[in-house]
Order: structure tokens, then C-alpha cells, then sequence
């Protein structure tokens, strides 16, 4: 199901099961004498297809497109509880998520040498490298930033 929308007014013009069906409803009304040249539609329209429905995945991904992260991140975390949400995968270790906690944060400062950070909390490169991977997947603003080992 296509429809025929008014770009400012979102007035309905004219619905069709197809576009073509509505694109001849279009010309045959907008057209005066058979010119093309003399169209005279009152106001700017657009063919979009009604009753679409986006998934979640499309949703998702229009949010990261967007830059609307603090919605993004609301809607993959849900209620559960932020810290081992974000930091732990699931998992309830506070020394893991303590340890991610500050991973973020030398990151966000603008470390972004694996190294140093290795050195700084005191973990294997890999390590950090897992744990920044971790992150990227809650936090899809540290996806722009890259880490240089």
C-alpha cells in the first residue's frame, strides 16, 4: 500500500496498492491540456509506503546514525543494572568492571595507546584490547576513536 502525501500539510491525496498506480492518479489529476510542462499539484507530495514498520535492528541503527547514544544505549540496556550491564557483559564481578571503568576513562581522556593503558592499570595489552571491544558495543561513541596498539 503506497500513499500520495502532502509534504508540509501531511494531508493524504490519493492511496494505491502500488507506486505506479499512484504516480498515473498523480499526473492524470495534476496535469492540465496534456502538457507535462503545466503541472499544478497544490503543494509539494511525496509517495511513501504506508503501514512500514522499522525492526529493532533498523531502529537501532538509525539512533547511531543520528548520534542519539544516550537513547541507543537506554534502549539495548533496558532495566537492568547499568554497571554489569556495560562494564561486566552480564557478569557480576567487581573487579572486572572496576577494571573497564578505568579503561573508559584513560580512553575518553584521549589515551589511546594500548600500551599505556596496559601500563596504567596494570593488565596485558589483550586484555585491554578485549575490554575496549567490550565497550565499543554499549558505548558506540568510542567506535569513532580507535585504539593504536
Amino acid at each position: 500500500m503506497f500513499r500520495l502525501i502532502g509534504n508540509v500539510s501531511k494531508k493524504v491525496y490519493y492511496e494505491a496498492e502500488n507506486a505506479s498506480d499512484l504516480n498515473k492518479w498523480r499526473l492524470h489529476n495534476f496535469i492540465k491540456g496534456g502538457l507535462v510542462s503545466s503541472y499544478e499539484a497544490p503543494e509539494a507530495m511525496v509517495i511513501v509506503k504506508a503501514n512500514y514498520v522499522k525492526s529493532r535492528k533498523e531502529h537501532l541503527n538509525d539512533l547511531l546514525d543520528e548520534g542519539k547514544f544516550e537513547e541507543y544505549r537506554r534502549l539495548t540496556i533496558g532495566k537492568s543494572d547499568r554497571d554489569i550491564e556495560v562494564y561486566g557483559s552480564g557478569k557480576d564481578n567487581p573487579e572486572l568492571i572496576n577494571r573497564r571503568k578505568k579503561i573508559e576513562k584513560l580512553f575518553r581522556q584521549g589515551v589511546t595507546n594500548t600500551a599505556e593503558i596496559a601500563g596504567e592499570v596494570h593488565v596485558g595489552r589483550n586484555t585491554v584490547n578485549h575490554d575496549l571491544r567490550e565497550l565499543r558495543k554499549t558505548y558506540p561513541e568510542l567506535r569513532q576513536k580507535r585504539a593504536r596498539s
